[in-house]
């Protein structure tokens, strides 16, 4: 059997990522974004509901770490969390939303 080339094998991974991409959808699953960006929300708006800022630094600063140590710029890393805070602080929902989720 002949050995497939690059675009072969890579088409037909795009073609299995696909189908792969619109089971979950039809399933309505989440994936390991949705849960991490649902889980952030729920610990940082905790935190503020209890009034505990040094909670939300302590996570910050780990979090702020394992984005450096990936190789993020630690200013802008937390520049970001502290966005993310701050939009979590003002809006109840600041999620998107997931318009194939609706009815």
């Amino acid at each position: 059997m002949a050995r497939q080339s690059d675009g072969e094998r890579k088409a037909r991974q795009k073609e299995r990522q696909q189908r792969l991409r619109d089971r979950h959808r039809a399933e309505r699953r989440p994936d390991r974004d949705d849960v991490a960006r649902a889980m952030l929300f729920w610990t940082i708006t905790s935190y503020l509901e209890q009034r505990q800022p040094d909670w939300i630094e302590e996570l910050a600063d780990a979090v702020v770490g394992v984005l450096v140590d990936q190789g993020f710029d630690e200013r802008a890393a937390d520049e970001v969390f502290d966005d993310l805070v701050g939009r979590y602080a003002r809006d109840d929902q600041p999620f998107r939303r997931k318009v194939h989720l609706q009815g």
